[in-house]
């Protein structure tokens, strides 16, 4: 039993978050593990619920466990790191392959959608068909990523694609186009109901967003990717091959 010292300067909150943090640091529990209930921590530390809490607040604030409404709190897995780079293929499922990650996809649905932003970006007015995925990396949920591609240009790629390989690939087997990074923004804003449910984090969690245009070869905007993914899982690294 791992009592907190009642007459230290340090917050109770705090003392207790670091004896929890020890705890995972010394291998007791591994990424993906549930931690002990709020009642249990506050008998184990001689503290009241709100200070565990508190405590699990803050390590959740600090990227080191997620907590899920109902379940309770867990070990946070290591954040993976994609790079960003215009030389490489778009094909973000086919990278974290290749980088030795298992990786699941569901197709969460495919509809027409003609956002004025992604019509802009693709320079043309006819009708936008859009592609929501659910991506897994090493069985948890990494990212929702939305794709905007001209229907006219597409036709019928949803008889072609129903998620279970990389739109990458699709693409390049039954139109033969290949893409590539042309630009790419990201930032940062707070999870809302659907991206809280679909990526298992509470609504108000972190996301990281990246959002862009791939193109072909001969630079023809093909589609308008977003990409929102977990605070606490996704790193993005920016390559500049000619620094």
């Amino acid at each position: 039993m791992t009592r907190v010292n009642r007459h230290s300067a340090v917050p109770l909150y705090r003392q207790v978050a670091d004896h929890v943090e020890a705890a995972l640091d010394e291998g007791g529990l591994a990424p993906g593990d549930r931690l002990p209930g709020e009642s249990e921590l506050a008998e184990q530390h001689g503290v009241h619920r709100l200070t565990v809490r508190q405590a699990l607040a803050d390590l959740g604030a600090r990227g080191l466990i997620h907590t899920v409404h109902g379940r309770g709190s867990f070990v946070a897995h290591p954040p993976i790191r994609h790079t960003i780079s215009g030389d490489r293929e778009a094909s973000l499922t086919r990278a974290m392959r290749d980088s030795g990650h298992e990786v699941r996809q569901q197709l969460l649905r495919a509809q027409r959608d003609d956002q004025p932003e992604a019509r802009r970006a693709l320079g043309t007015r006819g009708h936008l068909r859009r592609f929501d995925l659910l991506r897994f990396v090493d069985e948890v949920p990494w990212t929702l990523t939305r794709t905007w591609l001209a229907e006219r240009r597409f036709r019928n790629l949803d008889r072609h694609w129903t998620g279970d390989s990389s739109l990458y690939e699709a693409l390049e087997a039954h139109y033969g186009v290949q893409m590539r990074r042309a630009e790419r923004t990201i930032w940062s804003e707070p999870a809302g109901p659907v991206d809280a449910e679909h990526l298992m984090v509470p609504i108000g969690a972190p996301l990281l967003l990246m959002r862009g245009v791939n193109v072909t070869d001969h630079g023809e905007p093909i589609a308008v990717v977003e990409h929102r993914g977990r605070g606490d899982r996704v790193q993005f690294t920016v390559r500049f091959d000619d620094a």
